[in-house]
């Protein structure tokens, strides 16, 4: 079922008029447009729909699928996508049951995870030294999502080390590549969108908040044309406090960290929800 009919069926069984549901939100035009399934709506206006009609994303998003979810997920492809999500309980474990069974092409996959693992576990030293070998299987390729990901690690170290200067060389060796990431043909929804919450992270950490906006409206504009989810609530919340000083942006602050707020108590992102209280 595609995302209009499921506004169109929620709405119907609520006896809610389009005029009704476009209240507050949008035209009565652009929901019969979503409906008929002519337009995609805005995250913005999707979250209020979603709101209006007590749906959650999962609701929204369940029936969309991505290249990287139809083809058949290898072991190494779901340790990788836990480690970026911060599920590390068992990683150990899954690790060393792939020992032998790996050939030369997933050994840049397998040292990354090594190195985000070890960067979790503030391994710093430790973690570089992984990443470095990422990079000597992907010849520093820009075009390689491996490489990406060991140069944003790598600038994630020295970022926790203070060393803000070696940081940002790291960040600005992807930020070349930013205008085509999308287009890397190894690269997952989900790896895409870590790099962009996490530059946006970076930056803010860093006070680069115009590079931090950047990044996150990168990841939130790639997240909609995508029919993606991962991430909106710390994309919101990075946006949000990128321009919490700008007096002329009063009114974009305060909707960025609402759809945050609302986005992180949905995914019940305790960490995100600590430092919004």
């Amino acid at each position: 079922m595609f995302l209009g009919s499921i506004i169109y069926n929620k709405r119907r069984e609520m006896n809610l008029t389009q005029i009704e549901l476009a209240n507050d939100i949008c035209t009565q035009n652009t929901i019969s447009k979503i409906e008929k399934h002519n337009i995609a709506p805005t995250v913005n206006i999707l979250i209020k729909i979603c709101l209006k009609l007590s749906l959650t994303l999962n609701d929204v998003f369940s029936d969309f699928t991505t290249e990287s979810s139809v083809k058949e997920e290898s072991a190494l492809d779901a340790i990788e996508k836990d480690v970026l999500l911060e599920k590390i309980s068992d990683i150990d474990e899954r690790m060393s049951s792939l020992e032998g069974k790996l050939n030369d092409n997933d050994m840049k996959q397998y040292e990354l995870i090594s190195g985000v693992m070890d960067y979790w576990n503030k391994n710093y030293d430790v973690s570089l030294f992984d990443l470095d070998k990422v990079l000597q299987y992907t010849k520093s390729a820009g075009d390689d999502i491996y490489t990406l990901l060991a140069y944003l690690f790598k600038g994630m170290n020295y970022l926790g080390q203070k060393h803000n200067d070696r940081a940002q060389y790291y960040f600005k060796m992807i930020t070349t590549s930013v205008d085509e990431v999308s287009q890397i043909s190894n690269a997952s929804d989900l790896e895409i969108l870590f790099i962009c919450k996490t530059l946006a992270k970076s930056y803010n950490i860093m006070g680069l908040y115009k590079r931090s906006y950047d990044f996150s409206r990168c990841g939130l504009n790639i997240a909609q044309t995508r029919h993606v989810s991962y991430f909106l609530d710390e994309l919101n919340y990075q946006a949000a406090y990128s321009i919490k000083d700008d007096n002329n942006e009063k009114q974009a602050y305060q909707d960025y960290y609402n759809l945050a707020l609302y986005l992180a108590k949905s995914n019940k992102n305790e960490s995100l929800l600590a430092k919004m209280r």
